[in-house]
């Protein structure tokens, strides 16, 4: 990625930025895969190619909760139903262009019309896949972004399978150590989590504000001779402080400037309101500072509080813009207590106090996604207003601090791995677009892998690296009940379960849970969550979620794979959980074909591992369509055929539909978690032949 002289860094375009970063990634990847390895459409506009078209569509659709507004898509589609444009219809259907290409003049409104918020925003969403090295620059998904769609190509190194990660986690990790941030001359670059690992393993913890802004406010172009020095005392928006505007010549004079100069370069992006309300206290500024009086010192103070957020935010980094040290302060004393203001020419003073609170703005505001990249790595915690490093006992052995102090900022040609530009980020065949482990990224050979490995056993005090594989499991086991516990004790389980019925409570739901993920994403993690409490809380959660979790075990995204939802394994048992939001109609549509994929595979697989475990499935919704609760009784009396394996069958598949109304009051039943699952078993075992259409409504009567 480049960056421009005095230009923030962003991880994700503004157009169409969302909180749900991790999850958008994931879905854009994969809107992106479908239309590269299943439509075999080039990345293209109309009328070269309708693959830009329909990324924006699938994206629309994907998120509804996300894309609310689309007007100019609406209006589009509403063109595009009108029987004169039947033939450009088909064509973007069937992406066959030739004979929109014959009488392209016919159609020049709707090609323009398609490009704006269209085309162009299936452009910047995508780019975002670009800026993380899950793409190239024309949109063919690298190596590293197949690793993210596709968990089972990733092979783990052996530090990386001592970090108690999931695969996307670790795939964040690779692709964050490797990003770098370049200058305009492709000589220098900034690696902006190289810092971040360094600031967190130097600080024990450090303030979430101060932290982000120094890894987003750093460039290319930032000149720190004393980085220790420089964190140590390091105090919130002191990162644009070494900033240096250039003053507009319109504004390099002792006068009063007119208000439409000064509406030039006071600006304010959302609202000429607010850029009123900054000329007004220019004018309260200038006019106070030429007269300096008891009368002009009360209006500018009057004016000031009245607009101090608009105001502060503008010209004081967030804070108070003027230093009052006494409640009398007379006017004089007040003028030369605020040299930064008064001192010399006021228009130039004032101009670089509002670029550099606009460039901490920018900063803070783009930090906002970065912050939410880096917890996808699990390694980055954020917490009670704090950034600390998950695992700092095993991340101390892994990374060497002088290399990471030494390699965060610098020239690319003295870089080991890769020393131009082109070759860095460029393509395809690129460092960064490829497949590279931590091990890798950091440079180490065979004996320094060895050297970090007997570090950590040192520390764990085993010569075994498996014991201290289950050790550290464990302890993140532990860890996870503990959190669940105190943040989602019982009553708030049954709670947030009662508001998935009703899709209008989404944001109350993201607000209890996770604001980063999305609501599909949740209901999978609070059904988890409930199930463990109904298993009396003896079960393995963490390890059977198929989620990928923050460092703070929020739940990011569904992490993919062809697995059931959660699956969990006990020495006499496997229990899969198929969880899904679709309501009854969708069901149908959405949900048969994969959830008895998912459950005949772990049926024959188990089976084919020699195992004698029972094997049930729950299918988890908020309502059920009636032929979807007869389709999965009816199916445990047929064979059904292994997805991986042709060759292998099963037969009596259960499933079993239970509704988030009766899960909660299962909750309750804890003492009876084994015998209701064996019951259900019973049940599904003793009425192949007898089939009762009413089976369901008996047997729920009957346990809850």
């Amino acid at each position: 990625m480049i960056a421009k002289r005095k230009q923030v860094f962003n991880l994700m375009d503004t157009n169409g930025r969302r909180n749900d970063v991790i999850n958008a990634i994931q879905t854009y990847l994969s809107i992106l895969n479908e239309i590269q390895t299943e439509k075999h459409w080039n990345w293209d506009c109309v009328p070269k190619s309708a693959a830009q078209f329909e990324f924006y569509k699938q994206a629309v659709e994907s998120s509804p909760d996300v894309f609310k507004k689309h007007g100019n898509y609406d209006s589009f589609i509403t063109e595009l139903d009108k029987k004169e444009n039947w033939k450009f219809k088909n064509a973007l259907e069937t992406n066959h262009f030739s004979e929109i290409k014959k009488e392209s003049g016919k159609y020049k409104n709707l090609l323009e019309f398609i490009d704006l918020g269209i085309e162009d925003r299936a452009r910047h969403y995508t780019s975002n896949l670009v800026k993380i090295g899950f793409a190239d620059e024309k949109r063919n998904i690298s190596e590293s972004g197949k690793t993210l769609l596709y968990p089972a190509m990733i092979e783990k190194d052996e530090l990386e399978k001592i970090l108690p990660l999931d695969s996307a986690n670790i795939v964040y990790l690779r692709q964050l150590l490797k990003l770098k941030i370049f200058d305009s001359a492709k000589e220098n670059f900034y690696a902006p989590f190289i810092l971040a690992i360094y600031i967190l393993l130097k600080k024990e913890r450090f303030s979430e504000n101060e932290f982000l802004e120094i890894i987003q406010g750093f460039s290319p172009y930032s000149k720190i001779d004393d980085i220790e020095n420089y964190i140590d005392s390091y105090k919130e928006g002191d990162v644009v402080d070494s900033f240096e505007s250039e003053i507009p010549a319109e504004l390099k004079n002792d006068y009063k400037i007119e208000k439409s100069v000064f509406s030039k370069y006071f600006k304010n992006q959302k609202s000429s309101t607010t850029t009123d309300i900054y000329f007004t206290f220019y004018s309260l500024l200038f006019d106070f500072s030429k007269t300096v009086s008891e009368q002009s010192f009360e209006k500018l103070l009057a004016y000031y509080k009245s607009e101090k957020d608009i105001l502060k935010k503008a010209f004081g980094k967030g804070k108070e813009i003027f230093k009052i040290k006494d409640k009398n302060i007379s006017a004089n004393d007040f003028k030369n207590q605020n040299p930064q203001i008064f001192s010399g020419d006021l228009n130039k003073n004032l101009y670089a106090i509002f670029y550099k609170s606009k460039q901490l703005d920018a900063i803070r505001e783009y930090s906002d996604t970065t912050k939410r990249i880096f917890k996808a790595t699990g390694l980055v915690s954020f917490e009670n207003g704090y950034a600390e490093l998950a695992f700092k006992d095993i991340c101390n052995c892994i990374f060497d601090i002088d290399d990471l102090k030494r390699n965060f900022i610098g020239k690319i040609e003295n870089q080991t791995v890769c020393e131009s530009y082109d070759k860095y980020e460029i393509g395809m065949e690129s460092y960064f677009c490829s497949v590279k482990t931590v091990s890798e990224i950091l440079n180490y050979d065979g004996q320094k892998i060895s050297q970090k490995i007997n570090q950590i056993k040192t520390i764990y005090n085993e010569t075994d690296i498996e014991n201290i594989l289950d050790i550290v499991a464990e302890k993140r086991n532990e860890e996870f009940k503990k959190f669940i516990f105190e943040k989602y004790p019982v009553q708030k389980v049954k709670d947030i379960l009662a508001l998935f019925a009703d899709r209008t409570n989404d944001n109350k739901i993201k607000e209890a849970v996770n604001p980063d993920a999305n609501v599909p994403t949740i209901f999978e993690y609070i059904v988890g969550i409930a199930w463990f409490y109904f298993s009396g809380c003896r079960i393995n959660l963490l390890k059977s979620f198929n989620l990928t979790l923050s460092a703070n075990f929020e739940p990011l995204m569904h992490a993919g794979g062809g697995h059931g939802d959660i699956v969990i394994y006990e020495k006499d048992k496997v229990v899969m959980l198929e969880v899904t939001l679709m309501n009854a109609n969708s069901q149908k549509r959405g949900e048969w074909e994969p959830v008895l994929r998912h459950s005949a595979n772990l049926k024959i697989e188990e089976e084919s591992n020699g195992l004698k475990r029972d094997v049930t499935t729950f299918f988890i919704a908020d309502e059920f369509d009636y032929n979807t609760i007869n389709i999965w009784k009816a199916v445990s009396s047929v064979s059904l055929q292994s997805s991986n394996d042709k060759s292998k069958f099963t037969s009596n598949v259960i499933i079993m539909p239970v509704s988030t109304g009766e899960l909660s009051v299962l909750i309750g039943k804890a003492d009876k978690y084994d015998e209701i699952i064996g019951s259900v078993r019973t049940l599904f075992e003793n009425s192949r032949i007898d089939f009762d259409i009413n089976w369901r409504k008996k047997f729920i009567s009957q346990i809850i």
